[in-house]
């Protein structure tokens, strides 16, 4: 973590991102990368449907999925989430954006 954090969030602990993660193939990534031990930040334009999936990956026992609304085409929307990822967790370990799938390195 960088200096100024106050999170407490595990080093070993990795972290991913789905955008487009209300729905089809991204919440089918979302499930499976929650299934293997990865704390899911998944993300949607629409706040209802976005907390929606995510309360319905936690009601299967996913309990590392967390929700934040993000719309791709807003620049203050992607600062939003980037200052969320910082502040919550101090790192990035997968970007899953729009079907891309990057491994970020630590």
């Amino acid at each position: 973590m960088g200096p100024g954090s106050n999170n407490s969030f595990p080093a070993e602990k990795r972290v991913a991102v789905v955008t487009g993660g209300n729905k089809g193939l991204g919440l089918e990534i979302c499930k499976q990368l929650a299934a293997n031990g990865v704390t899911v930040v998944l993300t949607a334009r629409s706040e209802e449907r976005g907390a929606g999936a995510a309360a319905a990956l936690r009601q299967l026992g996913l309990s590392e999925v967390l929700f934040h609304q993000f719309d791709v085409s807003e620049p203050s929307s992607a600062a939003g989430l980037a200052d969320f990822i910082k502040h919550k967790f101090g790192k990035l370990d997968i970007l899953e954006f729009w079907g891309l799938h990057l491994i970020l390195a630590t």
